[in-house]
């Protein structure tokens, strides 16, 4: 009977360690689900500043000093430029197909590598990064056709390449601190995640040497 308490027992401990860490990964996957939000909110605002600018500098103004054109060419330039009005609308919308992609964000896989070395996780910190700089720059890109034509000029080798038949800017380029502190945030998060599958991991492998010994 001893034997069998003490089984009963560590079996009873077991379960509840397994549910404290099944709430913990939930409770974590939550948290990190809403700060990937906040990046994608963030790097909205970043691509409609960022574009705002750019067509400031690259899109002539309707009138100037000492312009000297008719009424009608002005309305005819003005247009034949980008409906400003829309471009909000359409830049956040591709942001949000760029950048709410499930491989792009850990969280959201129900696997999870048992490796927590400090290796492993700086890996996955840096391949995340580099991801989503290449995704912001895809971003940039597309955001500036909808000005790109309107200089008589060819920027490709400049700031820009082409890339899957789409822009994509290649200068330096620096994440807001809004998105800097976010992805900060999420890869806070993503240790505690991965420490936390790996303590998992290991009661399953308790769980199945159990059973061998057993047989």
């Amino acid at each position: 009977m001893g034997i069998e308490s003490h089984t009963l027992d560590y079996s009873e401990e077991r379960a509840s360690r397994v549910s404290s860490l099944c709430q913990k990964m939930k409770s974590t996957r939550e948290k990190m689900e809403k700060e990937t939000r906040i990046f994608i909110e963030a790097a909205k605002n970043f691509s409609l500043e960022w574009v705002q600018r750019e067509m400031n500098i690259n899109v002539p103004p309707l009138k100037s000093e000492g312009y000297s054109g008719n009424e009608e060419t002005g309305k005819d330039r003005l247009s034949g430029l980008p409906r400003l009005e829309d471009s909000p609308f359409r830049i956040q919308e591709i942001v949000e197909d760029h950048l709410n992609r499930d491989n792009y964000w850990i969280h959201r896989s129900e696997l999870l590598h048992a490796d927590v070395s400090r290796d492993y996780i700086e890996f996955k910190k840096e391949k995340i990064r580099k991801d989503l700089t290449s995704s912001i720059r895809m971003i940039l890109g597309c955001a500036a056709e909808i000005f790109a034509d309107q200089k008589n000029e060819n920027p490709e080798g400049r700031v820009w390449v082409k890339e899957r038949g789409r822009r994509k800017y290649i200068c330096i380029l620096r994440f807001s601190s809004e998105m800097t502190v976010s992805l900060d945030h999420y890869f806070t998060m993503l240790e505690e995640l991965l420490i936390l599958g790996y303590e998992m991991k290991e009661i399953e492998n308790e769980v199945e040497e159990g059973k061998i010994k057993e047989k």
